[in-house]
């Protein structure tokens, strides 16, 4: 069937987000004097958000003397990473061509996120893209969020658009699984943040994608077979 939207995962696969929120990380531990979080090692774990970043830059110390429980900090961090959600995030490469590409041949472009839905709008807003996107789902935009299929299907029934007119990308293996759940066609964005003990080649995408430039190159094939 003819493609018909591009829909992406925001963190990690859109944006490269991890200088802002590691940034946040660790503002945070040097507010209780904690040592620096190391930025390649805390990059890996943005795509799962606050919690685990805190819960990896503070380790066991969780609760432990003066450091906070766990849901403190993540709230510290959180009211931190407002501030700052747009300060030194960006465009992957070759994103903006893909947008542009989207924009000039009628396809629709949108954001399936986990990440808290004013955290999404503030960045997308602050990148200048909040105009630009078809649709923006957040974590917290319906009852359930991925690996639920659900706010796929939300979206296409937002956009009047099969499943099968659409293909969803992302970093993480409940991007493709509710992507493949809704029976949307999947890309897995290997430039995203993806652990080195993770093994996306079993996340059943339907494609496996090393760059930026391989994803324009897909829409571009798939528009052109239409």
């Amino acid at each position: 069937m003819q493609l018909r939207a591009v829909l992406f995962d925001l963190d990690g696969t859109l944006v490269d987000t991890a200088p802002d929120m590691v940034g946040s990380l660790n503002r945070v531990l040097a507010n209780h004097n904690r040592p620096l979080a190391n930025v390649e090692q805390a990059s890996k774990l943005v795509s799962n958000g606050g919690k685990a970043l805190i819960e990896f830059g503070f380790g066991d110390t969780i609760g432990q003397g003066d450091i906070p429980k766990v849901e403190t900090l993540v709230q510290e961090f959180l009211a931190d990473y407002k501030t700052f959600v747009a300060n030194d995030s960006y465009l992957y490469p070759g994103m903006s061509e893909v947008l542009t590409f989207c924009e000039s041949n009628s396809l629709k472009w949108g954001v399936i996120t986990n990440k808290p839905l004013h955290l999404a709008k503030d960045l997308l807003e602050g990148l200048g893209l909040l105009d630009r996107c078809a649709i923006l789902l957040g974590g917290d935009s319906l009852p359930v969020k991925k690996p639920d299929p659900v706010p796929m299907l939300h979206t296409c029934m937002v956009l009047s658009l099969a499943p099968s007119e659409c293909l969803y990308i992302g970093d993480h293996l409940r991007d493709i699984q509710a992507g493949n759940a809704a029976g949307m066609d999947t890309a897995t964005a290997l430039w995203g943040y993806i652990g080195d003990q993770e093994t996306p080649e079993d996340w059943n995408a339907n494609f496996m994608l090393k760059s930026v430039g391989g994803l324009l190159e897909l829409i571009k094939e798939k528009h052109l077979a239409a």
